[in-house]
């Protein structure tokens, strides 16, 4: 029953932590767009950041009560689960055509950050601030890269929507994610129209909900990992990750279900970016994240041979196939399988 409660804790607080994210983005990019912040800024940088404002939140917490697993593994195992699980089910579901040029820009953007990430782990095991600074500074790159891309598609001159009702932002977050369609000019037509109040309204929930949702999920994984005598990072690598991975899902089912299903990719690599970017980056200037051998041995060379198949299946053929998709989520369930058998135990004291 305590276990039962424990799970239940974190599902609640995974919801809360997604709805308060819709509400703070909401009221950001509305508050943004009546400081006169140019689209191309609002849509390049604080929606793509809102995209895994989940897993920051969970990992920043994490991070400030000193649980080192909970901060690496729920990022870690977000972007594992973002390529094997959520994009290998969307391509069996609906194998998707692959835009090259887009796809290899982003997709080795996304190997490169994974092998920073990686340098870093094994030059400092022990965990050293310089791989936070480090990781932002991929940040910055990555969002500066976005905001060039989407600068020619701008039209000079070009009127900013009014009243447009509320705002689109699944539609916005998609645009955002994928690579292959940053356009300024669609951007501006789903600028915002809230009212005063519900900005206020929204902005003080989702800030409230934010802060809320991600201590009841640390809280809850922490003691579900006590009372199931289970490791902390084997918690956060699968049911923490699963959980604050529900936007990229959402986001990725309803691109294949409106048929557009190239945004299924660049979601997925914008979000693993981040993961590792901005998340881990902030994570690690917060507290120094050591390295254990579980993530140096098994985790980070898992994440790094999806990946690598990402980029080898866009690169090798004009589409992404069923059988690709397969082999992505088979290699999720291996991971799983290893995670549950020989690192399910929590580490000797």
């Amino acid at each position: 029953m305590q276990i039962l409660l424990y799970v239940l804790g974190i599902g609640l607080g995974v919801v809360l932590l997604v709805k308060s994210a819709d509400w703070f983005t909401d009221a950001s990019v509305s508050i943004a767009y009546r400081l006169n912040v140019p689209d191309i800024v609002i849509g390049a940088t604080l929606v793509s950041l809102a995209t895994t404002l989940p897993e920051f939140a969970v990992s920043v917490t994490a991070a400030l009560n000193r649980q080192v697993e909970m901060a690496v593994g729920n990022a870690v195992g977000s972007t594992i689960a973002n390529i094997g699980l959520i994009l290998g089910l969307c391509i069996v579901l609906a194998p998707m055509g692959v835009a090259r040029k887009g796809f290899l820009r982003s997709s080795l953007g996304l190997f490169f950050v994974c092998l920073v990430f990686t340098c870093m782990g094994y030059a400092f095991p022990e965990g050293t601030r310089w791989a936070g600074v480090a990781m932002l500074v991929c940040l910055a790159v990555y969002l500066a890269a976005n905001i060039r891309s989407a600068m020619p598609a701008r039209r000079p001159g070009a009127p900013r929507a009014q009243d447009v009702g509320e705002p689109a932002r699944e539609a916005l977050l998609e645009e955002l994610a994928s690579e292959t369609s940053v356009d300024g000019a669609q951007r501006v037509e789903l600028a915002t129209g809230l009212t005063t109040g519900r900005i206020i309204a929204y902005f003080l929930l989702g800030t409230v909900g934010v802060i809320a949702g991600s201590p009841l999920v640390v809280y809850c994984a922490e003691h579900l990992a006590l009372a199931a005598g289970i490791s902390k990072q084997v918690i956060a690598l699968t049911l923490v990750a699963l959980g604050t991975s529900t936007p990229e899902l959402v986001i990725s089912l309803a691109a294949i279900a409106k048929k557009q299903r190239g945004l299924s990719i660049g979601n997925i690599i914008g979000a693993n970016i981040l993961n590792l970017a901005w998340v881990l980056g902030v994570s690690s200037l917060i507290m120094v994240v050591p390295f254990d051998a579980q993530s140096l041995h098994f985790d980070i060379p898992v994440m790094l041979l999806l990946t690598g198949l990402l980029l080898v299946f866009g690169f090798t053929g004009k589409k992404l196939s069923r059988w690709e998709g397969i082999v992505l989520l088979w290699v999720y369930a291996a991971y799983l399988t290893v995670l549950f058998t020989v690192y399910r135990a929590p580490a000797a004291a």
